[in-house]
């Protein structure tokens, strides 16, 4: 590099790190580097919910009850297109409504043994990153979040760094 453009370089260096500084954001390369916890914001009800990150699940959960579909068929396969109404549900217990279509329907395969889940799109926005995905809708009233990040949204993205603390 030239003597000539050192100036310029260093500051636009200068500016590029007070922006990650007064975001309070972590950056390596082109990614963010996310906690094992993260408050995300569920775009469709305008709420935040805190959420665990975990890079062992390839598919994003929510929390979801009272689920309905419109001219359900009792199959999966043959619901899948139809409307769909259900309820996100926060760890204070406020119920947020929400109508969508689904998108499909996912087999997950955990400690519990196998069950399919239907999944929806919603877009999920942590600091200044938004992704439209598909979520699987789960009950997780059992579970301390309401709302798991997988893969499926941390790719491209994002690296996790336990020792972060959002």
């Amino acid at each position: 590099m030239t003597q000539k453009y050192l100036p310029r370089f260093a500051l636009l260096t200068s500016l590029l790190l007070a922006a990650i500084v007064i975001s309070g954001c972590k950056t390596t390369g082109d990614r963010l580097i996310v906690g094992e916890t993260a408050y995300i914001t569920i775009e469709e009800i305008d709420t935040t919910l805190e959420a665990r990150i975990d890079t062992g699940a390839r598919t994003t959960s929510v929390h979801a009850l009272d689920v309905v579909i419109e001219g359900d068929e009792g199959d999966f396969k043959k619901n899948v297109g139809k409307p769909i109404r259900f309820k996100v549900v926060n760890a204070a217990g406020d119920r947020f409504p929400v109508e969508s279509i689904i998108g499909g329907y996912t087999v997950v395969r955990n400690a519990q043994g196998t069950e399919s889940r239907y999944h929806v799109p919603m877009t999920l926005t942590w600091e200044s990153v938004s992704k439209e995905i598909e979520v699987n809708l789960r009950d997780r009233s059992t579970m301390t979040y309401k709302l798991l990040i997988g893969r499926d949204w941390l790719s491209e993205d994002f690296l996790v760094n336990v020792d972060v603390a959002d």
